[in-house]
């Protein structure tokens, strides 16, 4: 005879309910998440932004955008299901390498896809499309999560290079947007177009002596609990000197990260700036004879919802327990 009422088995353990506070992780890096609790859970997932593109290079393209429950209404998809205990991998896409100065190796370099890994699923953001640059690819800017910039117009393309095409692959609602087209250059006038961001096309270079393509301003969420800018477009570079002015304007980065273009010499030249780590900005396109800005890394971040969990009695009661609360009218 047990020692159990009579029932065989082990005894019951009760586990009081609990309410879970939502939880926000946030992978700045690669890593894992592991769920506190089985739900649907928001997201924001953001991929390295391209680098810029030299000799008056086109801006980098910000890294794809994909989120829910937060920013605007027309970027959000759907939360999406985790499981207690689960661990899901999430990885964090890096920024494009600077482009060379060299005129033989100017064109930028793509950034990297951020992924959140779900119960077989995963969400992919692209990384941002490289800014266009001298000579390569007649200078076109680069498809991605948002396309570069195409380069300003030269000798070999006096008519300025369209930029790159955003939302590629295609997803919904779409990742990013396309990058603007570099000036024609027939008198020297060259300069880069702006690279794409989340929601905005990047600028045109301007003629004469006008600036560089301004980078696409970013997007505002606030899944984090503050509202930050992410996912800015790189600003275009320009050419200065043959009878431009010293002060020509560099194209300028959009909010959200995006890099500032460059100005090549003569005196005072201007360095293309990166693209902010951890908001995807696309890199700045640089000036004649200069290295262009590197795209910034990208960033996952993950809200699971506040819940409430019951009480749990696994295992098998005692005969007498089960008495005295059917007795008591707790007995459910």
């Amino acid at each position: 005879m047990a020692g159990n009422g009579g029932i065989i088995g082990p005894l019951n353990t009760v586990t009081a309910a609990v309410c879970l506070s939502a939880k926000v992780s946030t992978f700045n890096s690669t890593g894992c998440l592991t769920a506190q609790a089985t739900a649907n859970a928001d997201y924001m997932v953001i991929a390295g932004g391209g680098s810029g593109g030299g000799n008056k290079g086109g801006g980098g393209g910000a890294g794809g955008y994909r989120a829910s429950g937060f920013g605007p209404a027309p970027t959000q998809g759907c939360a999406v299901p985790v499981v207690a205990c689960t661990t899901y991998v999430i990885t964090v896409g890096g920024g494009g390498s600077a482009g060379s100065p060299s005129p033989c190796a100017a064109m930028g370099n793509d950034g990297t896809d951020s992924v959140f890994n779900y119960n077989g699923s995963t969400i992919t953001s692209a990384g941002g499309g490289a800014g266009g640059g001298r000579p390569g690819c007649v200078g076109m800017g680069r498809d991605g999560g948002s396309g570069g910039g195409g380069v300003g117009g030269y000798g070999g393309n006096p008519c300025g290079a369209a930029g790159g095409s955003g939302d590629v692959p295609d997803v919904t609602p779409n990742q990013g947007s396309n990058g603007g087209t570099g000036t024609a250059g027939a008198a020297s006038c060259d300069a880069g177009g702006g690279g794409g961001s989340a929601v905005n096309v990047g600028g045109n270079g301007s003629p004469g002596a006008g600036a560089g393509g301004a980078g696409g301003n970013g997007v505002t969420n606030n899944i984090s609990g503050s509202c930050v800018v992410y996912a800015g477009g790189g600003g275009g570079g320009v050419r200065a000197g043959d009878g431009q002015p010293p002060g020509r304007s560099v194209g300028p980065g959009g909010t959200g990260g995006g890099g500032d273009g460059g100005r090549g010499p003569p005196a005072p030249s201007v360095a293309a700036q990166a693209g902010t780590t951890n908001l995807g900005g696309g890199g700045g396109g640089s000036g004649s004879g200069l290295a262009s800005g590197a795209g910034g890394p990208g960033i996952v971040i993950i809200k699971e919802p506040a819940v409430s969990l019951p009480a749990t009695a696994p295992g098998i009661w005692q005969m007498n327990t089960v008495y005295d609360f059917v007795k008591d009218g707790n007995w459910v």
